[in-house]
């Protein structure tokens, strides 16, 4: 885990999981507009670094949800105690959907979970997809015309051959989850961020969100398409702060 936006006495944490192939990094976007989307709250900017990513890029890639969720866990009961606000995009939802399972063990509060253009594990609507046993090229192909690929070096062979690796693990670990028959049972909010132009998943997957927790559920369509996170962050992130409880939304200020 790495942290994007430090503060001595966070009120609220806000980890960023990352999509399949993503990385800490790309939440960089995110540290400029945040202040204004939390003006009364310290905010701790948190984004995950998943193994065989970014600068864990030697590092083997886990292949397995869970396993993720209990190292990112780990990290985080060894910060400050603070609110924690879990944003997982894609794969990182289902990210997500295990460390807010483990939480309450760990004595976190999860106070609110934002699944963005994510199916929901179980979700009858998703057909069944092997992506992961794609060919190279074909699977390179899919993420570069999904817009998950830098386009300054979409043509290079040499970084295909050096990141698939881990993106294809991610979306075995995504696919394999999202089919598991376990239901996922949840006690925090949780908000389905959805965007209208998104080829991956259509805004109705936002529905099933509602049936894994027994907090409250909400429903968000927004413009752009699979990446809309990383469009224009700023109404993103008010809008988040807008579902974030009063108790956490107040909590210490970036002045105390």
């Amino acid at each position: 885990m790495r942290t994007v936006t430090g503060t001595a006495r966070p009120g609220l944490r806000l980890l960023a999981l990352p999509h399949s192939g993503g990385r800490a990094e790309s939440f960089t976007a995110w540290r400029a507009p945040l202040p204004a989307a939390f003006p009364e709250t310290a905010v701790e900017l948190c984004a995950a670094q998943y193994p065989g990513h970014g600068d864990r890029l030697a590092e083997p890639p886990m292949e397995e949800v869970g396993a993720i969720a209990e190292e990112i866990v780990a990290d985080l009961a060894r910060l400050p105690p603070a609110d924690l606000l879990l944003f997982g995009h894609s794969f990182g939802s289902a990210v997500a959907c295990e460390v807010a399972r483990r939480c309450p063990g760990a004595g976190i509060d999860v106070v609110l979970l934002v699944a963005s253009s994510a199916w929901a594990p179980g979700d009858p609507a998703r057909s069944p997809r092997d992506e992961h046993l794609l060919p190279d090229e074909e699977l390179w192909e899919r993420l570069v015309a999904l817009g998950g690929v830098d386009p300054g070096i979409a043509a290079e062979t040499e970084i295909r051959d050096l990141v698939l690796p881990a993106i294809r693990a991610d979306i075995g670990a995504h696919e394999r989850y999202l089919g598991c028959p376990d239901p996922v049972s949840l006690s925090c909010d949780v908000h389905a961020c959805m965007a209208r132009g998104d080829p991956l998943v259509p805004v109705l997957a936002g529905h099933y969100w509602s049936r894994l927790t027994t907090g409250n559920a909400t429903v968000d369509i927004r413009p752009g398409a699979h990446f809309h996170l990383f469009d224009d962050p700023a109404p993103l992130l008010a809008d988040l702060a807008r579902r974030v409880p009063t108790h956490a939304r107040k909590g210490r200020t970036a002045h105390e």
